[in-house]
């Protein structure tokens, strides 16, 4: 009997991710321009490779959240990441709070 790998096709980004992520790279040219720096030496600011980055700058999805953040410290901006999940701004943090403080 033949065994089947185990072994699946590349993964499919839903639609919503994939324009997440391309309006992010979007931005992230943005604030580099603004900064007028290039590639490559917003690369070397933030200890990415060159192909990290443009992968990131173009909306894809290989990217690791380490290295978002290291792109995000070499623009300056990282304190931005503070507002990203704010438990005050998620309506279901909210309602978890309100229904925990009218229960006592």
């Amino acid at each position: 009997m033949e065994r089947q790998s185990a072994r699946r096709g590349p993964k499919h980004t839903p639609v919503l991710v994939q324009t997440a992520l391309e309006r992010l790279g979007a931005r992230i040219v943005i604030a580099r321009k603004a900064r007028e720096i290039t590639q490559e030496q917003l690369a070397h600011f933030s200890d990415v490779s060159l192909s990290t980055l443009r992968t990131l700058e173009s909306g894809g999805d290989g990217v690791s959240t380490g290295n978002l953040l290291k792109v995000l410290q070499g623009l300056g901006l990282m304190e931005q990441i503070e507002t990203l999940l704010d438990p005050v701004r998620d309506p279901e943090v909210v309602a978890f709070a309100t229904r925990l403080t009218g229960e006592r």
